[in-house]
């Protein structure tokens, strides 16, 4: 998040870099939430269509206490989320997104990832503000109240103590070479983003840490998994996609789809490897037991239906 400017670049040198990056990642590598995300924030920036009527200005969509709180203006909760003031703010914001999003949205899946980017960015907001008023209350200083601000960052940075949470821990460059514990990056890039872009906001940033935390170590994914369970589309998904299903019908004459074996574990199939890198090791794996079981065979892929075959004796 910024504090607002009155005016903004709308042609600059940021959205063509960002217009160069996603293309070198490709749209086909980019899952669809994460895209849409993207495109509709480059959309309020370039004001397309009648978005300008919605977010005219940095000043009449920014977020502060005194503003939502006192004046009771709620859609500032979620319109400073999505709006950019200059299009350097635009480009970092989506360029640091992308990679969050691309991880994970592929972890989450497309609907809970959707899910969870929506509950961030009311919540990154709301905690905003309360970090603001508690800091005014604390330091007896009224600007905390009146602090406005803009920007997709608090929700990056819940972002990062997520994507943080879910590698294996290790260790992280900051800025190339201060090595810091990888669980511990996102308080460095706190600390270090405010020291070089002192105009950034501190509380917007430290907003979405808090929100993030709330997530994976406080109540927040479990309040939000009694709305939508968030293993629910990544176990059907994977389930679907390595074991297959197998239509029924029951005794009443009615059809459905049923596994032919229990639902496994998840985690205990997927050892945490992606879903590119378990297509991998399956294909591996099969053209290895295909060449030991038939030594005289010159194929050069495994026979597909003996691997079904295979796949359904080892779940009966």
């Amino acid at each position: 998040m910024r504090p607002p400017m009155q005016r903004k670049a709308r042609h600059g040198l940021g959205l063509y870099l960002l217009a160069f990056q996603v293309m070198n990642v490709g749209l086909d590598k980019i899952p669809p939430v994460t895209l849409a995300t993207i495109a509709a924030q480059v959309a309020i920036f370039l004001e397309v269509g009648d978005l300008e009527r919605w977010f005219p200005s940095a000043s009449a969509v920014c977020i502060s206490p005194f503003l939502v709180w006192q004046r009771k203006q709620w859609m500032r909760l979620i319109f400073a989320t999505f709006y950019h003031a200059h299009d350097l703010h635009l480009y970092y914001n989506m360029i640091s997104f992308m990679w969050k999003g691309i991880m994970l949205e592929k972890k989450f899946k497309s609907i809970y990832f959707g899910y969870l980017l929506a509950v961030f960015c009311a919540m990154t907001s709301l905690m905003y503000i309360g970090v603001n008023m508690v800091l005014s209350l604390i330091l007896d200083d009224p600007s905390y109240e009146t602090s406005c601000a803009v920007g997709f960052s608090a929700v990056i940075f819940a972002l990062k103590v997520l994507t943080t949470h879910y590698t294996p821990p290790g260790t992280q460059y900051v800025l190339g070479f201060i090595p810091v514990p990888s669980r511990m990056v996102f308080w460095a890039e706190l600390v270090i983003i405010q020291l070089l872009v002192p105009n950034a906001s501190f509380t917007g940033h430290l907003a979405g840490i808090l929100v993030g935390l709330l997530y994976v170590k406080g109540p927040l994914k479990n309040i939000m998994d009694i709305v939508l369970p968030s293993g629910l589309f990544s176990q059907s998904t994977f389930f679907i996609y390595r074991f297959g299903f197998e239509s029924y019908a029951d005794s009443s004459g009615g059809s459905g789809t049923t596994p032919s074996a229990p639902m496994p574990d998840y985690d205990e199939y997927t050892g945490g490897l992606s879903d590119e890198e378990q297509l991998r090791y399956a294909q591996q794996e099969s053209l290895h037991q295909n060449i030991g079981s038939n030594q005289n065979s010159n194929r050069m892929y495994p026979d597909l239906d003996d691997l079904r075959q295979r796949r359904q004796q080892r779940f009966q």
